[in-house]
């Protein structure tokens, strides 16, 4: 076990932390996963609210894909089981492999009522699905081979001409590629999910970590997402000096975004070398497809090409890790974990993803900028396995389920996410009382 840090989260929502995030980052994808066995009371299983279910006999007939039973099995599934099916289908077949109810409460407050929020929308949405046109999913398919062809070409140009400035170009591309691939890992197997694969991550490890831990569990200490930048970059409100407040918003945050393609692909390798890693994949080959082309094409040395692929990957890296850092989730009337929370026991989880987003204005409306800046980020987490394209035509329904709850969507610009984010870096006092989700509607 790694020695105590100063950093010991507290989770104002009653949620226990795998053991290692008591002791700083869980350092991996798969320990993460280790350690909710003991925290989620699946006893073994798959547990879905509080019923344990063996869906061994499934794992090769489901139809998204053997991997999301495989990766959860011993764990708590209920958000990802309630969220990823929109249909009565999956609970109905859910029904012929229950074993048990379980014996430990849920390690989560949040809950999916039948005339609650969420599942209300959720309805509501199912009907409106009917009128949305194909096309939507079929343009972010073009959307995004386009940007692939463009992102070869320009990587190719950046070695042959060997100009930097093609290079940022080429890297802004991988940026959008590895974005809007985003959308497609979120659905059942495809090819077009290994576009992400380009920047050196991994379509396993983005699973985990962003599916199904940051999308369900947003801005706690659950969410991997946040427990894996520590403690370089602490979102959380917790006590900080002033020289940790001010030096990870200034200085490491940068270097952060210009490392996050790099860094997860030595971890990677570091664990495989070492023998204690178990996530390499055949699949993994297709990072290298960039560089061999820049090398075969681009009619220099291998070593000319080595070194414009990586200054391309780090471009991409800053352009991904500014982007993704301040698109949605981290402002100070954002809720992350250590603020006063609605409930402790009954938090539906729709509006903990209203409480733990806001959306901006010159985004949300164009198909191309939401496929490739993380836009209409609220629907996208509600209903995460839907195309990008198809969630502008859901607001009409959304806005009116909205009024009914009488809540609201925080629409604000894309400059508040960018200064809320570090505003968010150097914050040391929790809010004192829930998101006030009326508040950008004011002004």
């Amino acid at each position: 076990m790694p020695p105590q840090s100063d950093f010991v989260p507290k989770s104002t929502l009653g949620i226990v932390p795998p053991a290692t995030r008591k002791h700083g980052a869980a350092l991996t994808v798969d320990l993460w996963l280790e350690e909710k066995q003991d925290t989620d009371g699946a006893e073994g299983l798959w547990r879905v609210h509080d019923n344990l279910y063996d869906l061994s006999d499934f794992i090769d007939k489901h139809p998204g894909g053997d991997e999301w039973l495989v990766v959860t099995k011993g764990t708590d599934i209920t958000e990802a089981f309630e969220v990823h099916h929109l249909s009565a289908g999956p609970e109905e077949l859910l029904k012929k492999y229950f074993v048990r109810k379980a014996s430990k409460k849920r390690n989560a407050p949040f809950t999916f009522k039948e005339d609650g929020f969420y599942k209300t929308l959720k309805k509501e949405i199912q009907k409106e699905l009917k009128n949305v046109p194909k096309q939507a999913s079929k343009n972010s398919v073009l959307f995004i081979d386009a940007l692939l062809f463009l992102l070869f070409l320009f990587s190719v140009l950046t070695v042959r001409y060997w100009s930097y400035g093609l290079g940022v170009i080429a890297g802004v591309l991988l940026g959008m590629v590895t974005i809007a691939s985003h959308n497609f890992i979120h659905r059942k197997n495809n090819f077009r999910m290994y576009y992400f694969q380009f920047s050196l991550q991994q379509v396993r490890e983005f699973r985990i970590s962003h599916i199904l831990s940051h999308h369900l569990h947003t801005n706690t200490i659950d969410d991997l997402e946040m427990s894996l930048l520590e403690p370089l970059l602490e979102y959380l409100p917790i006590n900080k000096t002033p020289l940790k407040r001010y030096g990870q918003a200034l200085v490491i945050a940068p270097l952060v975004w210009l490392t996050f393609f790099h860094a997860p692909f030595v971890k990677r390798y570091k664990e495989a070398l070492s023998c204690k890693g178990k996530n390499l994949r055949i699949t993994d080959l297709s990072s290298f497809l960039l560089p061999l082309a820049m090398y075969l094409f681009g009619g220099r040395s291998f070593l000319d090409a080595f070194w414009m692929w990586n200054y391309v990957l780090v471009v991409g890296a800053l352009h991904f890790g500014f982007v993704g850092l301040h698109a949605a989730h981290h402002h100070p009337d954002i809720f992350h974990d250590g603020d006063v929370p609605r409930s402790t026991t009954d938090y539906d989880w729709g509006i903990s993803q209203l409480d733990a987003v806001m959306d901006r204005k010159e985004i949300s409306g164009s198909h191309f900028l939401v496929l490739t800046n993380f836009g209409d980020h609220c629907l996208h987490h509600m209903f995460p396995t839907l195309d990008h394209g198809t969630l502008d035509y859901l607001y009409p329904v959304f806005k009116k389920v909205l009024n009914d709850f009488d809540l609201d969507l925080r629409m604000v610009s894309q400059w508040d996410t960018i200064t809320g984010g570090f505003q968010q870096l150097v914050k040391v006092e929790p809010n004192t009382a829930p998101p006030d989700l009326k508040k950008y509607k004011k002004k």
